[in-house]
């Protein structure tokens, strides 16, 4: 390969041994339950596994772009007998665009992981934390866009990705008009609370719900137009309009709920409570729709210049996940009771009376713990679920993420905070971010230089055009 010196170690796969198949033959019981989780994606042309024959021929285009995802290739590989075998690098050019838009893809069916790197250091981040919060309070918090991309700009430029290193570029002053929109907005909707109107504040409320989708798309468009790796950009393509498509049903039940919710407190009668935990319990089963819904939205149109990935998990595979976090919820919920009550039997042997205080001290400390373990889980799963099922027929990615040590670890982080005030912060930031990057992989058939060749640099944007915006092929 064309790297230089700084560029990081890239591991290369072989997998000359893939042909095509010429006779159909019975799928094993594991590939027949990937092919049924991922058929919930629209009928597309897949093409061929990794490393096959066929794989390499010209592939068609959709929506302008290159639009077709690819088979698990290493799992693939193990449903048909064939072992993974380190091959050496292979040298291959950088390759100028071609006319009829083909990416050129490593001879031989190899495969490179580029393991993504982070090299953030606890003190400087620290630093940083420390000077960004001091401004933050000498401005009354108008400082705080400028803090938040000086963060994310240290977080970014110390994290590698095939030898080159992540960038930030958005201006702070861009986000001060969405920053000051978003603060009026609560304390808006606070203030309508906080006044005594019931009406009003539900009436805020429901404003608020509406236009978040507007934030949401602002949000996701500024910033991955801001991001940049190899000096390329990377971007967010979708309109407003098909966010708000995409996030209309959670609201709107949110709402619905909130609604039911003040006319229970209005009518104070036991009917109208039982019809507010219905509605609560049918928006609860209906969030894993929601979920798959928005994920399949967003990482549909997540563009890597020329490319834009695809999501192929099913409903299934959310459901699954948010049954698995219930009950770890449910069984931190009554280790974390039952603890207490020792706590509080233990006091009240030796007190001989229960004081108030203690109890709810005792309530509040149990609640804090549970939140401390459920969320790290959630985390943790949805990270593995959302990369493990992203990619294209060039790219894919691959999140090894422990769930037990990323809840391991935050647990400790809690309690560090809560010993140290907060103070601890910037070391959980930096300890955390460390662990979630650095279990992701990119597994790609492309060689690094060949697609910067496909990918031009913002500094080379045609006039008129986004800067990162992707180039049609």
């Amino acid at each position: 390969m064309n790297n230089s010196g700084a560029r990081s170690a890239v591991r290369v796969i072989r997998l000359d041994e893939f042909a095509p198949r010429q006779a159909p033959r019975p799928a094993a019981p594991e590939a027949a339950e990937l092919e049924t989780e991922w058929s919930s994606l629209p009928p597309v042309s897949w093409p061929d596994p990794i490393g096959s024959v066929r794989s390499r021929a010209p592939f068609s285009e959709l929506d302008g772009g290159v639009h077709a995802a690819d088979e698990e290739g290493n799992e693939q590989a193990e449903d048909d007998g064939i072992d993974l075998v380190p091959g050496p690098a292979l040298s291959v050019q950088a390759q100028p665009v071609v006319a009829g838009g083909k990416i050129p893809r490593l001879p031989n069916g190899a495969v490179t992981s580029w393991p993504l790197r982070f090299q953030g250091l606890e003190n400087e981040y620290a630093r940083l934390w420390a000077i960004n919060l001091l401004w933050t309070l000498l401005t009354l918090g108008l400082y705080l866009p400028w803090a938040r991309v000086r963060s994310q700009r240290y977080l970014m430029r110390h994290t590698k990705v095939a030898g080159h290193v992540l960038d930030y570029h958005e201006p702070p002053a861009n986000l001060l008009p969405r920053y000051l929109m978003g603060l009026g907005l609560l304390l808006g909707v606070s203030g309508a609370w906080a006044g005594g109107s019931m009406l009003a504040g539900m009436l805020a409320l429901s404003l608020a719900l509406a236009v978040w989708p507007l934030f949401v798309f602002m949000s996701l468009t500024h910033r991955m137009a801001h991001i940049s790796w190899a000096h390329r950009r990377l971007a967010f393509d979708a309109s407003c309009q098909a966010v708000y498509r995409a996030m209309w049903r959670p609201l709107v039940g949110g709402a619905a709920v909130a609604w039911v919710c003040m006319a229970a407190a209005i009518l104070r009668h036991p009917g109208s409570w039982l019809a507010w935990g219905v509605a609560v319990s049918l928006w609860l089963l209906a969030m894993p729709a929601f979920v798959w819904t928005w994920y399949l939205f967003r990482q549909r149109h997540l563009r890597l210049g020329p490319m834009h990935l695809l999501w192929k998990a099913s409903r299934a595979a959310v459901a699954m996940m948010f049954l698995r976090i219930t009950v770890w919820a449910m069984l931190t919920t009554i280790f974390s009771l039952g603890v207490t009550a020792m706590v509080l039997a233990g006091v009240l042997v030796m007190r001989g009376r229960l004081n108030l205080s203690i109890q709810s001290e005792l309530l509040l400390v149990a609640a804090l713990a549970v939140c401390a373990t459920v969320q790290p889980y959630a985390q943790a799963r949805l990270q593995n679920l959302v990369w493990n099922k992203s990619g294209n027929r060039y790219l894919r990615f691959r999140s090894k993420l422990s769930i037990a040590d990323f809840v391991m670890l935050q647990g400790k982080h809690a309690l560090l905070l809560l010993l140290t005030l907060g103070l601890y912060w910037p070391w959980a930031v930096i300890a955390t971010r460390r662990m979630r990057t650095q279990a992701l992989t990119v597994w790609s058939r492309v060689d690094a230089d060949v697609l910067k060749a496909h990918w031009p640099a913002h500094e080379l944007a045609a006039p008129g055009k986004m800067a990162g915006s992707p180039v049609r092929l």
